[in-house]
């Protein structure tokens, strides 16, 4: 079962996902440029959202086009876009606006919306014979240290409007994207991880909340504020905050078999 395709899915939603949303670790973004030869070479960023890879890997990149399917995103992406980088509305649904070859093209916390088979298959038009894919994600670690964050996203869980979709996704019948990618022209694989600290506010909490697209907030309306209390009851044992998260950043290097 693939994501249904909707554009706008994220379209009110782009202020809560700027403002709460973990930007991948900086040691985790220049790995993956040593690794995948593209210092000073071509870069897709498929479902680039806000920009947050775009912006980290620019400096290394000779030119990097960022692509997402809804505007309200594309746009907050070109506030602070580099001379080197441009960013369009576009998705893995179509790719004309891309030139080939690229070396790399990532992909963060946005596999899951596409098909996935077939934008691999897309894709090995477009990538350099060396060029690789990379897939990006990132979330608090399973320690003791990050225990109030567990009751905090148990809280958001809840509230969650689970369609048709997400219900697979949480199910034994989705299939992982490694086995996805073993199957595809881009079956070699690799993997590394970055540890790093994030601070959440209570109001960055709240946002991050919103910012998912089980948990938005037109999907939660006027249960807002019973949201809002609950996160609150769930942290009072925790301290008046800010409070720490440490996160496991990883990267899925995907590439041609030799």
């Amino acid at each position: 079962m693939d994501a249904p395709f909707e554009p706008a899915r994220f379209d009110a939603e782009v202020a809560h996902y700027v403002a709460a949303r973990t930007q991948y670790a900086p040691d985790l973004i220049n790995w993956i440029a040593h690794d995948t030869q593209t210092l000073g070479r071509c870069v897709l960023d498929l479902g680039c959202g806000p920009g947050f890879i775009a912006h980290a890997i620019a400096p290394m990149a000779a030119d990097v086009l960022g692509l997402d399917p809804s505007p309200n995103m594309i746009a907050a992406a070109r506030v602070k876009a580099a001379p080197n980088t441009r960013f369009e509305v576009g998705s893995s649904e179509e790719l004309s606006k891309v030139d080939a070859p690229v070396q790399l093209v990532t992909i963060g916390r946005a596999f899951h919306w596409m098909n996935r088979p077939q934008t691999l298959r897309d894709l090995d038009v477009l990538v350099a014979r060396n060029g690789a894919i990379a897939l990006l994600n990132d979330g608090p670690t399973d320690i003791p240290t990050n225990t109030w964050w567990k009751e905090v996203n148990a809280v958001a869980k809840s509230f969650a409007v689970i369609d048709a979709f997400n219900a697979h996704r949480m199910s034994h019948n989705w299939v992982p994207h490694e086995e996805v990618l073993f199957a595809s022209a881009f079956s070699k694989m690799r993997s590394v991880s970055v540890y790093k600290t994030h601070q959440w506010t209570f109001e960055r909490l709240i946002q991050h909340t919103l910012s998912r697209s089980a948990t938005t907030e037109a999907l939660i309306g006027d249960r807002l504020a019973e949201m809002e209390a609950k996160t609150r009851d769930v942290l009072r044992p925790y301290g008046p905050g800010p409070w720490t998260t440490l996160n496991r950043h990883t990267a899925l290097i995907a590439q041609r078999p030799v």
